[in-house]
């Protein structure tokens, strides 16, 4: 067998251990996260949904590094966990999930309604608009709309899930550019489908354009994760349980 045939094998071996063990990390997160709902909850988890175990992680930020101010690119089962953990465990913290789609928007505000924690988060529903970030050209989400619903507030900690990605590869890039002045001093970012090249790209851009905003910037690509973390300032590491 050539060196080169043994290199592949073992990275589809690799690949294939990784993917065996978030199945193993998500049905275990999965099992933690049902129980802040009634018993015989199913909630519908799609491919379009941060995985279980990406969203336990949050729930270790917001526990462990006191988060307290979340703001999300796209929204969904994430958001209606997030509201519910924060509402079971009474933390005075408060989820703003943006959304393109606005009958998905509808649908996530019916089910925060439903589980009774719409207090905890709220849903913007903010269209998709021709863009202007610096490095950027495409489309995302209406800047001045988008500025205008969030006056006032301030983050530490922002999830980017949307916009979808099927025709701009980095639609998403925009996120962390827009949103330099609404950050908290400390802050963290998490980045879903790092997998993708364009998520990577946009993923280096960022820890680069950060750190020549004078912030201390933590973070690498883990092969095994299907999301990626930016830390900003200081606070502990919250990646859940491995083996």
């Amino acid at each position: 067998m050539s060196i080169i045939k043994k290199i592949k094998e073992l990275g589809r071996l690799d690949s294939y251990f990784n993917k065996t063990n978030r199945n193993s990390y998500d049905t275990l997160s999965s099992l933690l996260i049902h129980r802040l709902f009634p018993k015989g909850t199913i909630l519908p988890f799609t491919p379009f949904s941060l995985n279980p175990n990406t969203i336990l992680h949050v729930i270790n930020e917001i526990q462990l590094n006191k988060r307290r101010s979340i703001i999300e690119f796209g929204s969904g089962i994430s958001t209606i966990v997030l509201a519910k953990f924060i509402k079971e465990n009474k933390i005075d913290a408060q989820v703003v999930a943006v959304e393109e789609n606005e009958s998905w928007a509808n649908y996530i505000k019916a089910e925060l309604k439903k589980y009774d924690c719409e207090k905890f988060a709220s849903v913007l529903h903010v269209p998709l608009a021709p863009c202007k970030t610096k490095g950027h050209t495409g489309s995302w989400h209406d800047v001045p709309l988008l500025k205008e619903s969030i006056k006032g507030k301030t983050f530490d900690l922002m999830i980017v899930d949307g916009p979808g990605a099927y025709e701009e590869k980095e639609i998403r890039y925009p996120a962390a550019i827009e949103m330099i002045d609404y950050f908290e001093r400390d802050f963290v970012i998490f980045l879903d489908d790092i997998r993708r090249k364009g998520e990577q790209h946009i993923y280096k851009k960022w820890k680069q354009f950060l750190a020549t905003q004078g912030h201390k910037v933590q973070g690498d690509i883990i092969d095994s994760k299907v999301y990626a973390v930016i830390q900003c300032g200081e606070g502990f590491s919250t990646y859940p349980m491995s083996y």
